[in-house]
């Protein structure tokens, strides 16, 4: 599977899916020595929290990224 279609297939999981593949994803990183600060831990529990209750409104990658590729 291409990366383009496992994109296209992550772009239709709920929010809820999708920051739960992303935490996976952050733990399979750390498996290959990856560290991550105890900030930066400490900020994705408080945004996955976040999104958990409903606190949080996610937006799709192709805009947040679009924007800085414009730049």
């Amino acid at each position: 599977m291409s990366i383009q279609a496992i994109k296209e297939e992550v772009s239709k999981l709920s929010r809820m899916e999708q920051a739960e593949l992303m935490h996976f994803m952050i733990e399979l990183l750390a498996k290959d020595d990856f560290q991550l600060s105890e900030a930066w831990m400490e900020e994705l529990n408080h945004r996955e929290e976040a999104l958990d209750k409903g606190e949080s409104v996610g937006k799709p990658a192709r805009d947040v990224l679009s924007k800085y590729r414009a730049h």
